[in-house]
Formats: structure tokens, C-alpha cells, sequence
């Protein structure tokens, strides 16, 4: 009993002789397809971000959606755009109604940064479209809210005080 380290299993050290070799960083390289599109359908996706941005090609002021394909799982990861340039009175009204079912009614609601906030998880279902102009690359027809869930993490969750429960210990 005593040749034997306190808390000592063999087992860790081959745990970490196995582990992953730093040096081959370039493992996603030769594992990629050098697919840059997804095939026009539509994709189960999860909201990543949305913000107000400058076109680079127009440079007029837009709010621009970043969705992540969930499903189907052989195309998960892939990153889809829409763009919803704000120039006049029609643009807004187009925009206003396409980002309604987001909560983002207002220009106060455009300025939200990030969004969606922490522990808020939006999936939509997105009709994805091959741009005419280069096939390689996808546009976002339209969406679709499937879910719009919070799970707590957010600031005002983290730091509210626990019920009061009348003094008992």
C-alpha cells in the first residue's frame, strides 16, 4: 500500500500522452471540402448576431443578420447574411416588417449590441438562395422564427437576489 502514490491512476498519464498534438493546426484544412456555399433550401439556423452596419459597396446604413446552420447537420457551421438596407421610407418599412418577429421594432432596438443578448437563443428556419451574380455565394431569401428562448445567464438573472422566504433559514 505504500509503494503506491495518495490519488495516483496510471490512466492519466496515458489520458495526456493521447492528447490532441498541438502542432497540427492545420487538421480542419485537410479535413475541408472547399464548399463556400450551401445548396439553395432551407436550413434550420441559429440567429448569431445582428448590428448596424455601412455597406461597403453602397455605403448607406443597414442592419445586417449573421445565421449558422444547424440543420442539416452536413451543412452545419455555414454562415448566411441577409442585409436590410435602410436608404428611404420603403427600405425601413420593408425592414421594419422582416425584423419584427425578432423584437427589434424601434431604432433603439437596432442599437442593442450584441444581438441577441447573452443567453438568448433565436432558431429560425431560413430559405437560403444562390446569388445570380456568383454562384458561390448563398443570400438569405426570408426567415421564419421558430424559437426564441432566454435560459437565465443574462446580467439582470445573474446578479437578482433569491426569493425571500420570510426569514426561515
Amino acid at each position: 500500500m505504500a509503494d503506491k502514490p495518495l490519488n495516483f491512476n496510471p490512466d492519466d498519464l496515458g489520458a495526456f500522452d493521447r492528447a490532441p498534438d498541438p502542432s497540427d493546426d492545420l487538421a480542419a484544412f485537410d479535413a475541408a471540402s472547399g464548399a463556400t456555399c450551401v445548396p439553395a433550401g432551407w436550413y434550420l439556423c441559429r440567429l448569431d448576431a445582428g448590428e448596424l452596419v455601412v455597406t461597403k459597396t453602397s455605403s448607406k446604413r443597414a442592419y445586417r443578420l449573421k445565421f449558422i446552420v444547424v440543420e442539416p447537420t452536413v451543412h452545419a457551421g455555414f454562415a448566411l447574411w441577409r442585409y436590410y438596407v435602410l436608404e428611404d421610407a420603403a427600405a425601413a418599412n420593408r425592414a421594419k416588417a422582416a425584423l419584427e418577429p425578432l423584437k427589434l421594432r424601434t431604432s433603439a432596438d437596432l442599437r442593442i449590441a450584441p444581438f441577441p443578448e447573452a443567453g438568448r437563443t433565436i432558431l429560425c428556419n431560413v430559405l437560403a438562395t444562390i446569388q445570380k451574380n456568383d454562384p458561390t455565394r448563398n443570400d438569405v431569401e426570408r426567415f421564419t422564427v421558430v424559437s426564441d428562448a432566454r435560459d437565465g445567464t443574462g446580467a439582470a438573472a445573474r446578479f437578482a437576489l433569491p426569493p425571500d422566504d420570510g426569514g426561515k433559514p
